[in-house]
Formats: structure tokens, C-alpha cells, sequence
């Protein structure tokens, strides 16, 4: 998830710092999600894809959201 996150962020060009004030949290936490140290809230996972404009499934899982309900048949 780190990986994805931090990708995302750096095609969209923002900084952690930005990011952060999307989701009402310090940017030393967002750092660490994208570090793979902690993982966010739901509810940030929501904000920041939405703002991001990816996938949340694919910023959570990797896949997206045709590939899992493929794999789940």
C-alpha cells in the first residue's frame, strides 16, 4: 500500500504536506503511510484516493476492482 500511495502522490505531484491537510492529520503521519510505517484510516483511505483520483481498492489492495471480482468467482 505504501508503494502505491507514495506513487500516486508523486504522479499527482503532492507533497505529504498537502496531502495531510486533505485529511485533517500531520504530514509526519502521512510521511509514515507512505513509508509503510502505519497504514491510514478508512476514512483517509477515502479522502486522498478521491483526491488522487484512484481506485481506493487499488490504492488498498493493488487490484482493481474488475480483477477482484474476477478472482472471487
Amino acid at each position: 500500500m505504501a508503494a502505491r500511495l507514495d506513487r500516486a502522490m508523486q504522479r499527482a505531484n503532492v507533497s505529504s504536506a498537502k496531502a495531510a491537510k486533505w485529511v485533517d492529520v500531520s504530514e509526519h503521519d502521512v510521511q509514515f503511510w507512505r513509508r509503510g510505517i502505519t497504514v491510514p484510516p478508512l476514512h483517509a483511505f477515502n479522502r486522498i484516493a478521491k483526491a488522487l483520483d484512484v481506485d481506493v481498492h487499488w490504492l488498498c489492495t493493488g487490484q482493481a476492482q474488475a480483477q477482484a471480482a474476477q478472482a472471487s468467482r
